[in-house]
């Protein structure tokens, strides 16, 4: 069996448990102990939830949701791009054409069919991105509702286990 850990050591140790700003391992390499010694002394210190990932999973929750809600915006952006590259295929294009005595303002009731092409590229790239950022997002509540089955299927079984004893 190791030695006891010193008193001194010990309320370091403790006090960065506290402080809640550093990992288990952290605090462990900078006291020279193991991560599961830092935990061992924060269970028997009472601190129960001192490395408790719920705020960390939460904050990533969040970075979700907001990273989510950044897609959709810009998906509507796309859609918004859509028809404005659709309005100028289909509006007066205006370009300077040399003339006799210098440059003449030419305007067309529709722009070139080279123009208008690449305004139909434009709108496909901006419709496929779009659809991929609605995919995306669709396939998270997939992934979303196999967690909670997941979950529950686990809560049911924790039950079942204690029923039985």
């Amino acid at each position: 069996m190791p030695p006891r850990i010193p008193d001194d050591k010990r309320a370091a140790i403790l006090a960065d448990i506290k402080a809640g700003t550093k990992s288990r391992a952290q605090i462990g390499r900078d006291h020279g102990v193991s991560a599961p010694t830092v935990g061992k002394l924060a269970n028997e210190a009472g601190i129960k939830d001192a490395f408790s990932r719920t705020q960390t999973e939460n904050a990533t929750r969040a970075v979700v949701a907001d990273n989510r809600s950044r897609r959709a915006q810009i998906a509507s952006d796309l859609l918004d791009d859509v028809a404005r590259f659709r309005e100028r295929a289909w509006s007066k294009y205006t370009y300077y054409e040399r003339g006799s005595d210098g440059p003449e303002l030419v305007t067309l009731d529709l722009p070139p069919l080279k123009e208008a092409k690449e305004a139909y590229v434009a709108i496909g790239i901006s419709l496929q991105r779009h659809a991929e950022l609605e995919k995306l997002d669709a396939d998270r509540g997939d992934e979303g509702a196999r967690s909670m089955l997941g979950d529950l299927a686990e809560a049911i079984g924790q039950a079942a286990r204690e029923a039985s004893q």
